[in-house]
């Protein structure tokens, strides 16, 4: 929509451009890395203010989201675009910061775990994922939104420093960005290496949270060496430490094989030994970037990048909603009344053992039993080739990515909640579930296109486009110490009878490991057998995606111009997952396993369209009217064909085949909207949207046996209005205020969405999708430029509000109530310095984004909380400007 100004008490600041020759300079070429040392060592101050007669003045971002170089502003699309230097001075680094700095961009701030979800981020409304919930826990229904690292396709959370600017599209953006663009398109551009001139920049920072016992760190810097007046090199690398402001007071003690210490040694039914530790959260992020660029002319220009990124977590930012959570809750209703008529069978337990709520709990504390964490690791080589043609300019993008996540989370709720965890897994009060995860993710690209020259009276793009995607998903699930409580147990009580496991009666015992065997590997269906482990879910999946795309605009008039584009693509994925409960192995289960090893795939052969119109009102004034369309692969579901042993209304349950086959979504986007600017002072951007949303896709827990898969859950729409006004009201004061209103809805459900193939409720008819507040306001306001002591002095003060919204696609989701989130910082300049106080969280407010589903996690529903309040200062040097 609008384009965002840097946030510096400068008077005005220079356009940014992606093309290092159209930069203005203000420093002589350096041929020569001694001479830009010296020249380090012994430079004059810079200027930190433009002449008088810019002061007022309003600045433009140059943008490529149209594959070609444009001012934001004069595009006829929904558009934001935020430059590198405004996310530094606003202290802005990670997806989160930079959605709470602009209204109808939602996203669940999940630190290192937010990477491997699709429900992190989240643009006009469009997603159907739980926000909550198993956070590290990837899926293969890919995310709603793409992101672009410069022009290569990869969903992570990217730290975002020593960028030229970020670029937010809002809708479908299927024509150009293809699969996976229905929300919308983030673009985060970085800098280039710069051959005009040496440049460098280092910034150093610390500040303490509430509720933390360490402070938090940060250091990063930059260094341009120009070799030649056509070969540069940029360097970038950054480190963060950020402690932990969530506190665990109920941990179970671990012994060397992971099972819970038993607090009452020989006791078979002993509750579990248990301590305290605080602040487990902390995050810390390590980022690189090397980048060299080659122009030997001023047609042609290559550029080769290596990025590295590794994110490591030591906890969740999740914490109990309720004091149940401490005391082993098990949800009602979770197994049949009592029926003692075949067997030793003990009465359904309401928990599985008593303890006090331990000491020193409050808002900030988790009751999860065990300490969890993240690893999540990003390698990106790119390479980029342009060639001016005359009378086009031919690209070519490449890039090879590797993206690896490991994570661990205690799914004991998760298990104890199931409603027929006491008949299989029996009454263990030391009953305890780890689930480790890992996604392994490596997509290669190549996109080729060919861009007209403006000016004429038709302008157009075209190109093709390849994508190999290899995606390794798993989702490995172990109770450390059930069987040595079964052996023990059993030869008291002995094995649950059929009986028992048929009704879901509850049994001291359960089952017991069934197809394990001591000191041997055993397979069932290929899948191998080991010990306490309770479920496998592996999905590896190829993916290819061939695609011709273009967009043609002809300008009938010198005010009028109507767009055309398509995007044709043939994708095709083959998909192999293995999936079961691996303590139901055994022959007590036979002839009909709840475990499945099958390998599927399917093809899609489509086309994505786009019309848009534009009139010029006069040289600063636009309105448009868009129709686009955005589409998502679909996949598969490997699930067991039958699982005998639940028996539904008196007969064994069977899957539907339609179950294991996800269909593609697809959106159609219908918008009208206005932009421009007024006397060279005020700027504005309004749009109104209607997206009709078919087959939607929704990671979900099928079949009685609770196995994750994906649905097509439905249709929905979203319909709402978008506005941003920045005004640059005095030489001095500057206000940006941004609104969103979205009102989304579910319109249809699919009729296989019901129990007992879907383990939770879904929403009813008309309710809202999860992730989007209907009400969304942000609001910036700066005073800067003020003259003190040789320098110059800058505060600014933002707000983020965000109306009530649902969490989950459930009847049994917890909607999260609105909050405003304040922050303030105060700057102060001087020659290459730049000294800031902040404040993060002014308010100090608890700041809840998201609840997990009670139905699945029981008493143990937990809320995904913000960082609470946060003072700090940074300190920086730039060598040529800030």
């Amino acid at each position: 929509m609008t384009l965002r100004p840097r946030a510096s008490g400068s008077c005005a600041t220079r356009p940014v451009t992606i093309d290092p020759r159209r930069r203005l300079r203000r420093y002589q070429t350096v041929t020569s890395v001694t001479a830009a040392v010296l020249t380090a060592l012994y430079a004059t101050p810079a200027l930190a203010d433009d002449s008088a007669q810019n002061a007022m003045t309003l600045d433009e971002v140059i943008v490529t989201a149209t594959r070609r170089a444009a001012s934001a502003q004069d595009l006829p699309i929904s558009i934001t675009a935020v430059t590198g230097a405004t996310l530094e001075q606003a202290g802005i680094e990670d997806t989160a910061g930079l959605a709470r700095s602009m209204a109808g961009v939602n996203v669940t701030d999940k630190g290192p775990f937010g990477g491997v979800n699709g429900s992190t981020l989240i643009i006009r409304g469009l997603n159907s994922e739980q926000t909550s919930g198993q956070l590290g826990l990837a899926t293969p229904v890919v995310p709603p939104v793409a992101t672009y690292v410069d022009d290569t396709p990869l969903f992570f959370n990217l730290r975002l420093q020593d960028l030229d600017r970020v670029e937010v599209l809002r809708g479908p953006q299927g024509t150009l960005y293809g699969s996976g663009s229905l929300g919308g398109t983030v673009r985060y551009v970085q800098n280039a290496p710069d051959p005009s001139g040496f440049d460098s920049k280092a910034e150093v920072g610390i500040s303490d949270t509430y509720h933390t016992h360490a402070p938090n760190e940060d250091v990063s810097g930059m260094l341009n060496l120009p070799f030649s007046d056509t070969f540069a090199v940029r360097m970038n690398a950054g480190w963060s430490y950020d402690a932990g402001f969530i506190n665990q007071p109920n941990l179970y003690v671990l012994d060397a094989s992971g099972a819970p210490v038993s607090a009452q040694p020989g006791n078979v039914f002993s509750p579990p030994e248990k301590y305290a530790r605080d602040g487990v959260n902390s995050y810390m992020y390590k980022d690189a970037r090397i980048s060299a660029l080659w122009k030997p002319n001023e047609d042609f220009h290559a550029q080769l990048s290596y990025f590295y990124q590794l994110a490591t977590a030591n906890g969740f930012p999740q914490v109990a909603t309720n004091s149940a959570a401490y005391n082993m809750p098990i949800g009602t209703g979770t197994n049949p009344p009592h029926t003692p008529t075949c067997c030793t069978d003990p009465a359904p337990l309401a928990q599985l053992y008593n303890s006090p709520v331990p000491g020193g709990v409050d808002s900030l504390s988790s009751a999860d039993n065990s300490l969890e964490g993240a690893h999540d690791a990003v390698n990106l080589l790119s390479l980029t080739l342009e060639y001016d043609l005359g009378f086009a300019t031919l690209t070519s993008n490449s890039s090879l990515a590797h993206h690896i996540n490991h994570s661990s989370d205690d799914l004991t709720t998760v298990y104890t909640n199931f409603g027929f965890y006491q008949s299989i897994y029996g009454q263990d009060p030391r009953s305890f579930v780890i689930g480790h995860d890992e996604l392994s993710d490596r997509p290669w690209s190549e996109e080729l296109r060919l861009a007209s020259k403006e000016g004429g009276f038709v302008d157009w793009v075209g190109g093709l486009f390849y994508k190999n995607e290899k995606t390794i998903i798993q989702e490995h699930e172990y109770e450390p110490g059930y069987l040595d409580f079964y052996n023990r147990c059993s030869a008291i009580y002995g094995q649950e009878t059929a009986t028992q496991f048929d009704n879901n009666y509850a049994s001291y015992c359960g089952v017991g490991e069934t197809a394990y065997v001591p000191g041997t590997t055993t397979y069932v269906d290929g899948i191998p057998i080991v010990k306490d482990q309770t479920y496998i879910g592996d999905f590896e999946t190829s993916y290819t995606d061939l695609a011709a795309f273009g967009e043609v605009t002809g300008h009938l008039t010198s005010a009028w111009s109507v767009t055309a584009g398509g995007r044709l693509f043939k994708q095709t994925l083959s998909q192999a997952q293995q999936t079961g409960l691996l303590f139901d192995g055994g022959a007590f289960f036979a002839p009909y396993l709840p475990i499945a090893n099958l390998s599927l795939n399917d093809s899609w052969r489509k086309a994505t369209w786009k019309g848009n119109t534009a009139y010029q009102l006069d040289k600063n004034n636009l309105v448009y009217a868009t129709f686009s369309q955005g589409f998502r692969r679909g996949g598969v579901n490997a699930l067991p064909p039958a699982e005998p042993g639940e028996i539904i209304n008196g007969v064994s349950y069977v899957t539907p085949p339609a179950l294991t086959r996800l269909q593609p979504d697809t959106a159609d986007n219908y918008e009208v909207g206005a932009k421009g600017t007024l006397l060279n002072r005020f700027r504005y951007s309004v749009d109104v949207y209607d997206i009709q949303w078919h087959n939607i896709q929704e990671g979900v827990q099928l079949t009685p046996l609770v196995l994750p898969a994906s649905i097509n859950a439905g249709d929905a729409y979203s319909r709402g209005l978008e506005a941003e006004f920045y005004a640059r009201v005095t030489e001095h004061f500057n206000v940006q205020l941004d609104y969103t209103y979205d009102q989304t809805k579910l319109t249809s459900l699919n009729p296989l969405f019901v129990y007992p193939n879907a383990v939770a409720t879904p929403a009813a008819v008309g309710s809202a999708l999860p992730g989007t507040p209907k009400n969304s306001i942000a609001l910036a306001l700066e005073y800067g430029h003020v003259p003190l002591a040789g320098g110059y002095l800058l505060y600014a003060i933002s707000g983020h509000y965000q109306s009530s919204q649902s969490s989950a696609f459930t009847a049994t989701e917890l909607d999260v109530a609105g909050y405003t989130m304040l922050d303030t910082r105060l700057s102060y300049q001087r020659s290459h310095w730049l000294a800031t106080l902040y404040v993060r969280n002014l308010t100090n407010i608890l700041g809840i984004s998201s609840y997990a589903d009670p139905a699945i996690y029981g008493n143990r529903s937990e809320a995904v909380v913000s960082q609470p309040r946060t003072i700090g200062v940074t300190l920086g040097y730039a060598f040529k400007e800030w």
